[in-house]
């Protein structure tokens, strides 16, 4: 009786890293999230509860494989008190430590702050490195994006079924795609201006 337990709990152990080790090839997700920066030193505790302390967005991502896209979508507020979005598209990786149940993400990509018009403000002009803005009628989309801060990110990923669950640092770097371009210098990028807490929620379409 003892050899067949013992018999059993090893066909069990050995079941185990097949069960979880599975991970679908494809898998597009939507997804909703919250990003925390505390921008001045103090009480972390103090600052979960200032609500200018919290973004909050939305997503798509996409992962073939390995190979992982991710399309974030951020309302925000500017110094005047302008109304407006950031865009962040992020090329990353996504290795398995444990099958779906856990993944380590690492990733880096460019960003976009569109305003568009307002009371406030007639026309729509683009926020770029350093604070400085650019008419939107002016300047295009790409040229905005290579004048934009690049981010990075490095986390940890799990899906349970259709629900997926991120929790990252996302970092904003003091380069841009344009400046990394034209220096040749691709270390630059991590030269790190802001970073942030970010979690989010996702649901799997196919």
């Amino acid at each position: 009786m003892r050899k067949s337990t013992l018999i059993l709990i090893l066909i069990m152990i050995l079941m185990v890293p097949s069960a979880i080790g599975a991970r679908s090839l494809l898998n597009v997700s939507l997804g909703f999230g919250a990003t925390y920066s505390l921008e001045e030193a103090g009480d972390i505790s103090l600052g979960f509860k200032n609500p200018d302390n919290w973004m909050f967005s939305g997503e798509l991502s996409a992962r073939l494989g390995f190979l992982q896209g991710q399309a974030m979508v951020y309302p925000i507020t500017c110094s005047d008190d302008a109304q407006g979005v950031l865009l962040i598209g992020m090329g990353s990786v996504s290795l398995p430590v444990l099958g779906p149940v856990l993944a380590l993400e690492f990733g880096a990509g460019p960003s976009v702050t569109y305003m568009p018009t307002s009371s406030s403000s007639q026309r729509s002009f683009y926020e770029l490195a350093d604070g400085e803005r650019a008419d939107a009628e002016e300047k295009t989309f790409s040229e905005a994006m290579f004048e934009s801060p690049v981010y990075l990110q490095i986390g940890l990923g799990s899906e349970v079924g259709p629900v997926g669950i991120r929790a990252r640092w996302l970092m904003e770097s003091e380069a841009t795609l344009g400046s990394v371009y034209t220096s040749s210098q691709w270390w630059e990028i991590f030269a790190i201006d802001k970073a942030f807490l970010s979690l989010a929620l996702t649901l799997k379409m196919f």
